[in-house]
């Protein structure tokens, strides 16, 4: 087995020769092709040279190579004396745009598992390599996850192709650049980084196309695993890089100097670098007037706050400084929780867990009961609860209200970072009251500030102050947003200047 595996590595380092018999048998023994019925060789003869064609079915669009290399081949007459080489093939025989020759096996054999054909020509050394990928992919259709209700309505898909001309419909410039690199030294995965040259700073593009390119792993799934390899903190609770499956959303990074990464069977986008408030930004607000769009930010800034405080808060003044509370207020919780047997610690993980358990029994369940479950999780088990005696109703007020500042955040990774955020709070608040709660805010706002994305402070241009454009923490009128964002190559040469 290893000695095969071996002879295999030597054969894909190895170089094509001009014998089309040797040539084949090493596409031969490199597909497998006598247990793997997918690899097909298809022999082929054009003005007495023989050819073959080396693909994968199902991959490849078996229209594309019956009716524009099979049979253009069959049909072509060369004149008398004319050698029959990859490139007269290119220019006179096939009838596929995208081509070029390649005469190293390893190349060959990429190209092939990932759609394209290779056409083998008896007497040269050298193969045409044809785009014909045609596999089954996900029409593009609505997001699901960011969903808007001012603005575009198409996101992101499976196939890296359809994403790469959804950008460049939403960016139409000569400078946008789109730049592949091959990641994973077992199976390959193709991740591009799209840039907007002139205006991205060439020390991130030069910092993304390093990490990328130095990414030391055998297989890498798709822009998740990409993003763990490259991030600054990968010990972080927060997200460094910002998720997104609109393609609006990702055009409007890239024209802010920032870069954004696609990758194959990954139906989203990463975005780099990004600050805090990029994780509070929703496409909507691009799309609202300024007054609207600054209202909802100010909204997700209020819902991440309370997410994040509020039931820490509410531990440590009802645990250790009852006498800041109003003494109504405070006779209504002392009434509420005169029958509940746990403590007030034990209650809110209760319900903590319970909420969360009951929003990942809805999301990995069937959508048609999906409701269903929201209904018995909230009102029966709710009520249940309370008339029993287990919880006392203003926790579940409580506990309700923060869930709804979690879900008031676009980004599905940032909301789960909060939630982490949250439970140390509720730890922390649980064992020294206000003390622990301000130790622990203290705690996050140190973390956070000290954190960067590709080398910039996460929460700039605010700590450090940054010139900026103003729609960032807030959304000011559009015909104020001349500034690019502070991490812009322009932005940053005006600015030393």
């Amino acid at each position: 087995m290893f000695g095969l595996d071996n002879y295999r590595l030597a054969l894909s380092r190895s170089e094509l020769s001009a014998s089309l018999d040797e040539n084949t048998s090493r596409f031969r023994t490199l597909l497998s092709s006598d247990v793997n019925s997918d690899a097909q060789l298809r022999f082929v003869d054009c003005s007495g040279t023989r050819l073959c064609a080396v693909y994968i079915e199902g991959m490849a669009d078996d229209r594309k190579i019956s009716d524009f290399i099979l049979r253009a081949c069959v049909a072509h007459v060369a004149p008398p004396g004319q050698n029959i080489d990859a490139a007269y093939l290119m220019h006179k025989v096939l009838e596929i745009a995208q081509c070029e020759t390649e005469h190293r096996v390893c190349e060959i054999l990429d190209a092939v598992v990932t759609g394209m054909t290779a056409v083998l020509i008896d007497g040269c050394d050298e193969a045409v390599m044809l785009e014909t990928r045609g596999y089954p992919a996900r029409q593009v259709n609505r997001t699901t996850n960011e969903s808007v209700v001012i603005g575009a309505q198409e996101g992101f898909v499976e196939s890296l192709r359809t994403n790469m001309t959804l950008m460049r419909r939403y960016v139409p410039s000569a400078g946008l650049i789109t730049e592949c690199v091959e990641v994973g030294t077992l199976v390959s995965t193709h991740v591009a980084m799209v840039y907007l040259k002139g205006v991205a700073d060439e020390a991130v593009v030069d910092a993304v196309r390093r990490r990328l390119k130095g990414i030391d792993a055998k297989t890498v799934q798709g822009l998740g695993a990409v993003q763990q390899h490259i991030e600054d903190h990968p010990w972080a609770l927060l997200p460094q890089m910002l998720q997104t499956e609109r393609p609006d959303r990702a055009a409007s990074c890239v024209t802010d100097g920032q870069v954004v990464m696609l990758a194959e069977n990954s139906p989203y986008a990463l975005v780099a670098p990004i600050t805090l408030f990029h994780q509070l930004h929703a496409s909507d607000d691009s799309f609202s007037r300024w007054q609207y769009g600054t209202f909802l930010r100010l909204i997700r800034i209020v819902g991440m706050l309370i997410s994040v405080f509020l039931p820490g808060l509410y531990i440590a003044l009802t645990d250790y400084h009852m006498h800041l509370l109003p003494l109504s207020l405070l006779g209504s919780i002392a009434e509420a929780r005169a029958n509940v047997p746990f403590p007030i610690l034990a209650e809110i993980l209760i319900m903590e867990f319970s909420f969360y358990l009951i929003n990942e029994a809805g999301t990995r369940i069937p959508q048609q009961i999906g409701s269903a479950l929201g209904i018995v999780g909230a009102l029966i088990l709710g009520q249940a609860a309370v008339s029993a005696s287990i919880i006392s109703p203003i926790l579940i007020i409580i506990v309700a209200i923060t869930g709804l500042g979690n879900y008031a955040i676009p980004d599905y990774g940032f909301g789960i970072g909060l939630v982490i955020c949250r439970l140390f709070v509720i730890g922390c608040s649980a064992a020294f009251g206000l003390y622990g709660f301000c130790m622990a805010a203290f705690a996050l706002t140190v973390s956070v500030c000290g954190m960067k994305s590709f080398g910039f402070p996460y929460v700039a241009p605010i700590a450090p102050v940054r010139p900026h454009n103003p729609d960032l923490l807030l959304r000011l009128p559009i015909w104020l947003q001349r500034r690019p964002m502070y991490f812009a190559a322009r932005q940053r040469r005006d600015d030393r200047q």
